[in-house]
């Protein structure tokens, strides 16, 4: 559930080239609710499109509003047994087994949740509390079950929204292995993906974006190379009611949106789904269960708190080259 660009790519194109250097590539499309952008040096023009066809088959088939969906087939017939797709079956496995990892954090069927609150719609809106409960009772990821590709929600209702689009930075990135690419970078609004470096020679930097600014503005900086970044946040989408703003982070255990201290987290991992599911995890955890399941399971992470204090895990500013660059935010 991240909102574009909730974090900005810090990318500087270089426009000079050696006779023998890869050329760059750019490429961006909308899709999944987001902006796909891809800078590639590459020889190979089908690198970029072939990616772009990777995005727009998963999400044909793990959207939860395209009604020939795995997801909304699945939602479609409550309790039942429904075949999916393998790559439907990889992600969702994935999303259960971090939701029981997490002890819940992350959940893949707060459907039922979502839809009470209106998020992504132009109805959004504070339910009732008999509406809420209803919704709560309806969405136990433990009555979900998968045996191959048969999957029952049991009575759940699927939303991998969560999940899909690190799956499909996963994707990118075998891509671009699987045709020689040296250097690219790779956003899925929130999530990305960057390898090697740029042909100048400097790494890639990625800006985190400023809360309390535009989508333009950036509090800090990291470098990235063979890693998987996302971040989930508080302010990326949500709604003001009756004076009261509610973000779209939505807690599994209560069903409201998270109000914990944290305005965003950020999760590095070897892998693009890990990194998606995680950053929503760690930030419903709060900052210090969040720390503790992180170093625990070997993610990276980054917290940001409402009185703008940075929070890592250990060893996170040298490992990635962390540049406050906004003096206003300081570390913990």
């Amino acid at each position: 559930m991240k909102r574009i660009f909730s974090i900005l790519l810090a990318v500087c194109c270089l426009f000079a080239f050696t006779s023998c250097a890869p050329v760059q590539k750019t490429s961006e499309i909308f899709a999944m609710d987001t902006f796909i952008t891809q800078t590639v040096y590459t020889d190979n023009g089908d690198i970029l499109r072939q990616t772009n066809e990777i995005t727009r088959r998963l999400e044909d088939e793990m959207s939860r509003t395209i009604e020939t969906s795995d997801v909304c087939r699945l939602n479609a017939a409550p309790g039942q047994d429904v075949e999916i797709s393998d790559e439907t079956a990889e992600v969702l496995k994935i999303s259960l087994k971090a939701a029981a990892d997490t002890g819940g954090a992350f959940s893949p069927a707060l459907g039922s949740v979502i839809a009470a609150w209106g998020f992504g719609t132009e109805n959004a809106r504070v339910p009732e509390e008999a509406e809420l409960a209803s919704a709560l009772a309806a969405a136990d990821y433990r009555t979900v079950t998968l045996d191959g590709n048969t999957a029952n929600t049991g009575g759940a209702q699927i939303d991998l929204g969560g999940a899909v689009k690190g799956y499909a930075l996963d994707k990118a990135a075998e891509n671009l292995k699987a045709g020689g690419v040296k250097s690219a970078i790779i956003s899925f609004g929130g999530s990305i993906y960057a390898i090697g470096k740029k042909p100048d020679g400097n790494s890639y930097k990625i800006g985190i974006r400023d809360p309390q600014g535009s989508e333009n503005d950036y509090m800090a900086t990291i470098v990235l190379d063979g890693k998987f970044v996302s971040t989930s946040g508080t302010y990326e989408r949500g709604f003001t009611e009756d004076g009261t703003y509610y973000d779209h982070v939505l807690d599994p255990q209560t069903g409201y949106p998270v109000d914990n201290g944290l305005v965003a987290a950020t999760a590095l991992c070897d892998s693009g789904i890990l990194s998606d599911i995680y950053s929503t995890a760690l930030l419903v955890m709060g900052a210090e269960k969040g720390i503790a399941f992180a170093e625990e399971h070997g993610v990276d992470a980054f917290f940001l708190t409402g009185d703008k204090q940075v929070v890592t895990t250990d060893g996170f500013a040298e490992k990635y080259g962390l540049t406050i660059t906004n003096r206003e935010y300081s570390l913990g």
